[in-house]
């Protein structure tokens, strides 16, 4: 396997601190505290999004700024008479009511065919909705197993590798211990032979002393 860019030095499969319980809790509390260090993600101020649609931006806006959404209005379905006082004689009251009832029924004569489409071609079009979203899911199961064959193949090598890393760094560390070792030996070796040479030297000097006097 062949890394480009990244170095990585983490061997999960060969370090085993993390299977220490203290470990473990010591680094979720790590996680814990960085965490709530975090602010919550924000949705954007300042944004051109729905520049040239008015009805999204303004949902866009009540949905950053976290309102609630308005009530459903269900006064425009209504088919009612106007009413109240001098009712008879106000034309604009009369002309709403008629457009409300031109509308209402427009809206009802749509609803009728919308009733004979789905009555004439729905079943076919359920149908044909089912086939594509099976082959749909037929595609996404082959693509899941792929991967998931990639990843399997992918931890085992990386295991694998993980492993012959692992023996090798028992090894240099071996080696680096047997390092250590002689050069401490070698350490006191030398200590040792300043000691003899220093005790050496004292006791030529003092038969030159005695035959000096």
């Amino acid at each position: 396997m062949s890394y480009t860019g990244a170095i990585l030095d983490s061997l999960p499969y060969i370090d085993k601190e993390y299977d220490d319980q203290a470990t473990r809790e010591r680094v979720l509390e790590l996680i814990q505290e960085e965490m709530g260090r975090l602010s919550p993600p924000l949705m954007p101020k300042g944004t051109s999004m729905f520049k040239n649609n008015m009805i999204l931006r303004k949902e866009y806006e009540r949905v950053r700024s976290g309102n609630a959404l308005p009530p459903f209005d269900i006064d425009r379905y209504k088919l009612e008479a106007p009413s109240g006082p001098d009712v008879a004689e106000d034309v604009d009251v009369w002309k709403r009511a008629a457009d409300n009832a031109a509308s209402q029924l427009e809206h009802q004569s749509m609803r009728m065919e919308n009733l004979e489409l789905l009555q004439n071609f729905g079943a076919n079009a359920w149908k044909l909705s089912n086939y594509q979203k099976e082959c749909l899911l037929a595609n996404i199961e082959g693509s899941t197993r792929r991967y998931e064959e990639e990843g399997m193949h992918l931890n085992k090598e990386r295991k694998y590798e993980q492993t012959e890393a692992g023996v090798k760094l028992r090894d240099l560390k071996e080696c680096w211990f047997e390092g250590v070792r002689k050069c401490i030996e070698i350490q006191v070796a030398n200590s040792q032979l300043h000691h003899e040479i220093a005790s050496l030297e004292d006791q030529l000097r003092k038969p030159s002393q005695v035959s000096g006097k």
